[in-house]
């Protein structure tokens, strides 16, 4: 079994497919919580436009749960951690929660998806802009 938000990180497609997400999916980031499809792939993809890399490097398994260990780079210093994914009876993400350390270069990371958002906020935040 392989991740399913690795790669909505690493390439990030704009329109993920349905198969992926549940509809009331939750991501967990070192930050806050985010919810809904919308939301979750936006964050997923603004974390992978402010790192230089993200590895899977290894993977524990258990029933509707996967937890993979990974290499993770923001301006080449190197941090390591833990995505983790719950699933739901049809195969989608519906829980995930990401941890990274060290917490020196996570700040940095921080600070770049500040400014990401900044520019590109999260689709949620632009509907109550309108409201």
């Amino acid at each position: 079994m392989q991740s399913k938000l690795l790669p909505l990180i690493q390439s990030a497609p704009e329109n993920p497919s349905e198969n992926v997400l549940s509809e009331h999916v939750v991501f967990h980031s070192p930050v806050r919580d985010y919810e809904g499809p919308a939301d979750v792939t936006h964050i997923l993809a603004t974390i992978g436009s402010v790192l230089d890399e993200i590895e899977a490097q290894d993977e524990l398994i258990a029933e509707r749960q996967l937890v993979t260990l990974i290499g993770v780079a923001h301006e080449h210093r190197h941090m390591s951690g833990v995505l983790q994914e719950t699933y739901d009876a049809l195969g989608r993400v519906e829980q995930a929660t990401l941890i990274l350390r060290p917490m020196s270069v996570l700040l940095e990371a921080i600070a770049a998806m500040r400014t990401a958002l900044e520019r590109a906020p999260l689709p949620s935040t632009l509907a109550a802009r309108t409201r």
